[in-house]
């Protein structure tokens, strides 16, 4: 990374409003990554939501344990985890402090879409994520959900695939999604223009 960019990328974390124990809950935007159990299992919940979530204060960050996730309250927390389900239907999640992200008004722009093609898996993040490319499209929430099930489809299926010529389905099936990410092109442009291409 150039000198220019690390420390554009930390003015930007200087500008980045601080989170902690007092206001993490307040429309807040987070990828918790998931835990085990027993990282809780010798402490006391510090506090208990009227859905039954429960959280775990620590120095640096909050542990969560609940049944759901993705929209609470004003606030969009993302699990990400490859631990099976422990107890019921509860999964750990842990969170630093400088994970959280202000949650912006669903019509303001404010996150990408992020690509792995080797899980064949998609994903959205904050545009204040340091790791942002800054090639991605920033879109709002909306817009980003759609082009996500949009993606998921293409990743997922080869049926779409069958009325275009290509060499290789995974190398086509990248550029149009680089394409629909990049972009803001939609999946009807980039088919029209293959179609008269």
């Amino acid at each position: 990374m150039s000198p220019e960019k690390k420390k554009s990328l930390e003015e930007e974390l200087i500008k980045t409003k601080k989170f902690t124990r007092n206001n993490f809950f307040k429309n807040t935007y987070c990828v918790f990554k998931g835990v085990r159990l027993r990282e809780i299992s010798r402490r006391k919940p510090h506090y208990r939501s009227e859905s039954g979530s429960t959280y775990y204060y620590t120095t640096n960050g909050v542990y969560r344990l609940s049944n759901h996730w993705g929209r609470a309250a004003k606030c969009n927390w993302r699990l990400v985890s490859e631990i099976p389900v422990e107890i019921d239907d509860l999964r750990l999640g842990y969170a630093e402090w400088t994970d959280f992200r202000e949650n912006l008004n669903e019509d303001v722009d404010a996150y990408y879409v992020s690509v792995d093609f080797e899980a064949k898996t998609v994903s959205y993040k904050h545009k204040d994520n340091p790791a942002y490319n800054q090639v991605a499209v920033i879109r709002p929430v909306d817009a980003t959900r759609k082009l996500i099930k949009q993606i998921k489809t293409l990743l997922e299926d080869h049926k779409w695939a069958k009325y275009y010529d290509y060499d290789d389905l995974d190398e086509f099936r990248k550029e149009i999604i680089l394409e629909l990410v990049n972009t803001t092109k939609t999946l009807h442009d980039i088919r029209r223009e293959l179609a008269t291409g």
